[in-house]
């Protein structure tokens, strides 16, 4: 089997698990849940097929939420009212969570005293931070433009 098949077949299936579960903490209704699965499938397969074709994190979670933000414009009519919490726990497994964490702990071991490599940690404390910012904003985007650009007509 191809290598990079098999990556965006892991990537989705644990991206679709961690999803279905963040809908079960939600209190999704059941018949909900295969919904959740295909959601965080969708974004980590988008995502991590982006990032294959060397986009950045950043630029390939903003495609991945965008690509999931009109999914979700799409199946809203099949749905209850609660259509956007498919689109929230789809990008849920997306939060670049280690990232977040090396920059936390940079900036703790740069709070604790000046070690001898103290630029080159600051750099790097930095880099993270920037990298998480961005992933977060550009998801919020991502998930925002189709509800501006196909507004719900209950909406309006």
């Amino acid at each position: 089997m191809n290598p990079l098949l098999t990556t965006f077949l892991h990537q989705a299936i644990f991206g679709g698990v961690a999803a279905a579960g963040f809908g079960v903490l939600f209190n999704c209704p059941p018949r909900m849940l295969g919904l959740c699965f295909g959601s965080g499938a969708l974004a980590l397969f988008v995502r991590t097929a982006a990032q294959a074709g060397d986009w950045s994190l950043p630029a390939a979670s903003f495609l991945a939420a965008l690509s999931l933000g009109i999914a979700d414009r799409t199946w809203l009519r099949t749905q209850s009212p609660r259509g956007s919490i498919l689109a929230v726990v789809g990008c849920i497994p997306m939060v670049p969570g280690s990232l977040a964490a090396k920059a936390l702990m940079g900036f703790f071991a740069l709070a604790h005293g000046l070690p001898d490599n103290s630029v080159t940690l600051l750099v790097l404390t930095m880099e993270n931070t920037i990298v998480v910012i961005l992933t977060m904003v550009a998801i919020g985007i991502g998930l925002s433009v189709p509800t501006l650009v196909y507004p719900d007509r209950r909406e309006q």
